[in-house]
């Protein structure tokens, strides 16, 4: 009895012989897996590795690009400054020149006869010739209203405020006559009939 439960304590069981060559296999698959995935895994790191100094390298000069963008705006700002000094202080020269200009420039202007003179009758041709061409030109308009004048009457005629086309109005007489000639005809053998009988 002691002998056989001795053999069956050390004699393992099959099932768990089974189990444990089938974690030794998956764990071989494993290691062989993951060795075969060395170059891919070392690839992979390569570029995490590229990644990561890009990444800094982008930092550094985006940290560089800032802190010049700072300098040249501090420099922007000093120079704005100081041409708006400057602008100052020139409208303060300009408004202290104007302030100051009638009292200290004064001009004057001596003439001589003749040449008072020479100005006076220069003046008096310019007016001259300015009048005569006023008055050229004004002569101009009235013949042209005068002419358009003409123009109107030969084409339309006034008869008791009725505006009538000249051939209109001899086309109107042309037919009153007539009518007329008619009408007083008819009149004049009516009467002769009516006496005559």
């Amino acid at each position: 009895m002691i002998r056989k439960s001795r053999n069956q304590e050390t004699q393992p069981d099959f099932d768990e012989m089974m189990s444990e060559v089938k974690n030794e296999i998956q764990e071989q698959d494993a290691e062989q897996d993951i060795i075969s995935r060395m170059p891919e895994l070392k690839q992979l790191s390569g570029d995490i590795d590229k990644a990561t100094n890009t990444c800094a390298n982008a930092r550094i000069g985006l940290e560089s690009a800032i802190q010049q963008y700072q300098r040249a705006e501090n420099k922007l700002d000093s120079v704005v400054t100081t041409i708006s000094d400057k602008v100052d202080t020139i409208n303060n020269h300009i408004d202290k020149a104007i302030e100051d200009a009638p009292t200290k420039l004064k001009v004057t202007v001596q003439v001589s006869d003749a040449d008072w003179q020479k100005v006076q009758d220069l003046f008096a041709l310019q007016r001259q010739w300015v009048t005569t061409k006023m008055q050229e030109h004004i002569q101009e308009v009235n013949n042209m209203l005068v002419e358009e004048r003409k123009k109107i009457r030969v084409r339309y005629k006034e008869y008791d405020g009725c505006y009538l086309g000249h051939y209109a109005q001899w086309f109107f007489w042309f037919f009153f006559t007539i009518g007329f000639s008619v009408v007083a005809g008819g009149i004049a053998i009516l009467i002769a009939q009516r006496y005559g009988a």
